[in-house]
């Protein structure tokens, strides 16, 4: 059973753009005309008119919408009703077969917790490459090296890339199984980030920072999508079967995930992976993924 890191994001180009408009002139209270009174009266003093100024322009912190997202407040992921095929990891065409199941599942799971986040979830899509030949599938073009499995977007449309010949001929086809379907539910955190926002908006946190502060928020996103699928296999153990010695599995190949098998320290360390999906499996809350506000030791 081969347990490298090999969880990745590709994150397309957003441009964010917010503008404050002041009106161009400033309202001004009209000047009533003074009413005329005998000479024995005290005069009645002209009013000064009473001018408005525009407020001073609103400042939007978008890096809130990371670190105070509503998704963290959604409630616990469901448990869905979906039945899984026999699997068939021998092939390409068996992986994406399997892999488009567990997404409907997951599709399932998490468009209910999205909307209670004031946003919307379109369904990505899977696709499988080839590191040897990634030109046959466009979809996928350029995928990171060391890495197993990719999520791209483009506009609102979500692309889980697997390369299928990583879980070939595996000495132990159930771990083979479990690793392959935690992976997926990573990928799918990404989808998840990205459909309320997180994913755009936590580069905002990235800037002004040094190689190693950009490379800890690095570790905090993929250390969440982690978390966040883990939070989905917690909610739908039964479905998966993670329990007894299918649950060990899991909880050893989480354990395993992390950047002491790489050379770049941007998905965090074994021990961190291990603490985040652990959690999220037992709570099955995304209330437990908030990677963002935690401290440096746990997102080393």
């Amino acid at each position: 059973m081969k347990i490298p890191n090999r969880l990745a994001v590709v994150a397309a180009l957003c441009v964010l753009s917010v503008s404050a408009c002041a009106p161009n002139s400033s309202p001004t209270a009209a000047v009533p005309t003074p009413t005329l009174t005998p000479t024995t009266s005290t005069p009645t003093p002209t009013p000064v008119a009473v001018v408005s100024t525009p407020s001073d322009p609103i400042s939007i912190d978008l890096a809130d919408g990371v670190i105070h997202n509503k998704l963290y407040t959604a409630g616990k992921v469901p448990a869905v009703r979906c039945s899984l095929p026999r699997p068939d990891l021998t092939s390409k065409a068996g992986m994406v077969a399997y892999a488009k199941v567990l997404v409907a599942c997951m599709d399932k799971a998490w468009a209910p917790m999205v909307e209670r986040s004031d946003a919307y979830l379109v369904p990505p899509e899977v696709f499988a490459y080839s590191m040897r030949h990634p030109e046959a599938t466009p979809e996928c073009l350029d995928p990171p090296a060391n890495s197993d499995a990719f999520y791209h977007w483009s506009g609102m449309t979500g692309k889980i890339c697997l390369e299928w010949e990583e879980f070939l001929d595996a000495d132990d086809p159930v771990a083979n199984l479990i690793d392959f379907e935690q992976l997926v539910a990573h990928e799918y955190g990404h989808h998840v980030q990205r459909s309320v926002g997180i994913l755009t908006l936590y580069n905002e946190l990235m800037r002004g920072k040094s190689e190693a502060g950009q490379l800890e928020v690095m570790r905090r996103k993929e250390l969440q999508a982690s978390c966040l699928g883990a939070a989905f296999l917690g909610a739908n153990k039964q479905t998966f079967a993670l329990s007894g010695r299918r649950l060990g599995i899991w909880r050893s190949i989480v354990q395993h995930v992390g950047d002491e098998y790489s050379t770049v320290r941007d998905h965090g360390s074994r021990k961190n992976h291990g603490y985040w999906t652990i959690r999220a499996f037992a709570t099955t809350n995304p209330a437990s993924c908030n990677t963002f506000t935690a401290p440096a030791k746990r997102v080393s």
